[in-house]
């Protein structure tokens, strides 16, 4: 028996590490899992381009859908992604929910999408891949569009469409894993961040991905510089995406270049794609299609 689930990348608009509540919104970067049942009992993952941490998370998510059945099984999964890993741009969340869609493809299963969000959260904290279950951004990966989210609760706050503006991410080779950040630190700018997601709730979601860029560079040590350099070039928006190291511009395509070139000095990576704008793409993700962008 054999499944497939896709699921997408996001860019932070709040990070719910200091307080517990957090918004994502979607972009059109792939992880695609596929997964084919076996006797041997033994799970086998097949992912060249994630991580060990996402190797762990890639087998509890494996468990908590087969488990969530009842069903005691192996499997060969292979995952291949887009999203570059441990950057803060959603590639666990990402990960986790292709990998439960593709299991419950594989065994023939369904469930609500919301509800295999949710395995693949649980997945997450089992793995010690996340500080906070990551909810929002495991949201706005299988649905698209933006979502405010308590993530202590696993609550959706507010969720709704956005517009399918340009994303550019800058991207430094280092990398930084959730599990390895002092939360308490983070814990200590709960107000700030409580600040920004005031912003988002009430609609300003650009302003509040800014204000809490800003602050979470001065909390984790990152230069904003990138962030104020994009904004001054015409961007709606920047941000530090999750606990970092990449840079997330949201801007309409004519600002496009102005920001690449600014960002270019850097030396650093730069992808280019579009922000997944519409929440309905999401049941075709679910379904574990792909979806050509």
């Amino acid at each position: 028996m054999r499944g497939k689930g896709t699921s997408y990348g996001a860019a932070t608009i709040v990070n719910a590490m200091p307080s517990g509540f957090g918004g994502a919104i979607g972009v059109w970067l792939k992880t695609v899992a596929e997964v084919e049942i076996t006797e041997d009992p033994a799970v086998e993952v097949v992912a060249a381009d994630q991580e060990v941490d996402d190797l762990s998370l890639i087998v509890e998510s494996f468990r908590a859908a087969s488990g969530r059945f009842g069903i005691s099984c192996g499997a060969r999964i292979t995952v291949r992604s887009e999203i570059p890993p441990a950057r803060g741009m959603k590639s666990s969340s990402a990960a986790s929910n292709a990998v439960v869609l593709a299991t419950l493809d594989a065994l023939g299963r369904e469930c609500e999408a919301m509800e295999a969000v949710q395995m693949g959260v649980l997945a997450s904290k089992k793995a010690g891949v996340t500080v906070t279950g990551a909810f929002d951004d495991a949201c706005a990966s299988l649905f698209g569009g933006v979502f405010l989210t308590d993530n202590t609760g696993m609550m959706v706050l507010r969720s709704w469409d956005a517009e399918e503006l340009t994303a550019l991410f800058l991207v430094p080779e280092e990398r930084r894993y959730s599990g390895r950040v002092d939360a308490e630190r983070l814990r200590s700018y709960a107000r700030v961040s409580l600040i920004a997601f005031n912003e988002a709730i009430e609609g300003r979601v650009w302003q509040a991905m800014l204000i809490n860029g800003l602050a979470m560079c001065r909390v984790l040590g990152f230069d904003a510089e990138p962030i104020l350099e994009a904004v001054k070039e015409g961007a709606a928006s920047a941000g530090l995406c999750g606990k970092g190291p990449a840079i997330c511009a949201v801007t309409k395509p004519e600002y496009e270049g102005e920001i690449m070139d600014r960002w270019r000095s850097s030396g650093h990576p730069i992808i280019r794609t579009k922000i997944r704008g519409s929440s309905e793409l999401g049941e075709k993700g679910r379904r574990g299609e792909e979806i050509d962008r």
